[in-house]
Formats: structure tokens, sequence, C-alpha cells
């Protein structure tokens, strides 16, 4: 009789431990406003069990009442979502998470210093200066003509003014486009700069040796214009909307950014 009820007795906690331990799969998306975002890990951190959302922002994931998902993006917080009764019902569950801001230590920006910089408290050379000119060498003083039919972009791109401006003609003309150039390459470095290659590569799907290419390529979808109004929002979402279609096949040499 004891045997019996010792067997009974465990039926039950076992039916009750499969009863609480039993999940259902908890269909949900990501936005990022009302952008959707892929590639978003979800993890149950009752049963370390992980998901990643689609490209449509979608996910399921096994959960009951009590779990706690961490929602997680290399680029966006983190944030933790506990398990409700309404959440379990709710057939349209979404998740709003929020952009990731990094906060640095202040300093200070110094003049960069050549590399034939002498400090003077501990330079002891008193002796006479020795240059072309001292020393009477033939064109000593002669002036070098700067050369604006190449141009070398900061980024490490070089460019063939000629070759790009073939009908045009005359030295204004010639100005107004070398700094339109030069402009547009120095805003570029910026967003280059702005974000990771992880986001390239990751997120937009995008080769790196293709990174600096796509962003030539979104020159014309007003991406300085955006930059310079310091919308971070409206610039992460030009990107991931261009970088679906950008075909990552062709690489220019001639493109600003490329040898960066």
């Amino acid at each position: 009789m004891r045997k019996l009820f010792i067997l009974i007795s465990s039926f039950f906690v076992i039916t009750t431990i499969n009863a609480q331990e039993k999940r259902t799969i908890l269909k949900g998306k990501v936005v990022l406003d009302s952008l959707i975002i892929a590639d978003v890990h979800v993890i149950n951190t009752n049963t370390d069990i992980g998901t990643i959302t689609n490209d449509n922002g979608y996910f399921e994931i096994p959960v009951k009442l009590g779990d706690s998902l961490l929602v997680s993006h290399i680029n966006l917080q983190e944030k933790f979502i506990l398990i409700t009764d309404k959440i379990l019902s709710d057939i349209n569950f979404t998740i709003s998470i929020n952009e990731k801001t990094y906060t640095l230590n202040e300093f200070t920006l110094e003049k960069p210093r050549s590399i034939f910089y002498q400090d003077k408290e501990i330079t002891t050379y008193n002796g006479p200066v020795v240059n072309a000119e001292t020393l009477r060498l033939p064109f000593a003083n002669t002036k070098v003509e700067k050369d604006n039919s190449i141009v070398k972009f900061k980024s490490g791109g070089v460019v063939s003014i000629d070759n790009l401006i073939n009908s045009i003609n005359g030295n204004n003309k010639r100005q107004k486009l070398l700094k339109k150039l030069v402009d547009e390459d120095d805003y570029l470095l910026k967003i280059r700069k702005k974000y990771t290659d992880d986001f390239f590569i990751t997120d937009l799907k995008i080769k790196k040796e293709y990174i600096n290419q796509f962003l030539n390529y979104c020159v014309d979808k007003n991406i300085i214009s955006i930059f310079k109004n310091e919308n971070s929002i409206n610039l992460t979402k030009l990107l991931i909307r261009e970088g679906k279609d950008y075909p990552h096949k062709i690489l220019n040499e001639n493109l600003f950014l490329t040898k960066k």
C-alpha cells in the first residue's frame, strides 16, 4: 500500500513539473522606431535558448509565463522583456529598441609635430644653419607650382581631375569641381568613421572591400545632407535601405575612400 502511495505521488509530481516546464512558441518582431531590424539576438535567459530575427525583423522562441528575454544587437541598446499573460496572448507582439550611445572621455587635441621637430629644451646645437640657400645650391629659391590635375584625398583615394572634367575648360570651373570633390570626401570619411566595420559587414551584408564604394554610391541618395543635419536615425535608415539593393560587385579604384 505504501509503495502504491509513493508511486501515485511521484506521478503527480512529475506531471506538475512537466506542466510547469511546458513552453509555447512566442512570435514577434523587433523594430527601431518604425524600422524593422534584422540579425537581432533574442535569448530566453531561463533556458539559454536563443534565436535571431530574420530579414523582416521576425523571430520565434519557446517561452512560458515568467521567463525573461534578452534582446541585443551590436549597435542597439540591450533590452530585457519579462513574459506576461498579455505578451503570451498578443498576436502582434513587437519589441521596440533604441540606438546605442557612446560616451567618450574628455581629451585635448594638440597640434601635430613634424618628424623633424626639435625640442628647444633639449636642443644643444648652436652652429650655422645648413640648407640649400646657405650652400648656394642651384634653384635654391625655386618654388614648385602646385599641380591640381592630380588630387590625393585624405582617405587615400587618388583622382585625376583632367579625366573627370574632360570637356570642362577654365581654372574657375576646375577649382569649383575640386572643392566639391574634396568636401564630399571629407564628409564620406566622417560617415565611414561613425559606423563600425561590423555594422556594414553583419547588418548590411556588405563586404569590407566594398564599404567605401558603397558610401560613394550613397552620395546621390543625399547621404551627406542627412549627415550634416545630424540625423543619425535617418542616416542609418538610408544605409540599411540602400544596402539591400547594392550589388557589391564592381570595385572602382578611382572612387573616393577606396584605398582606406
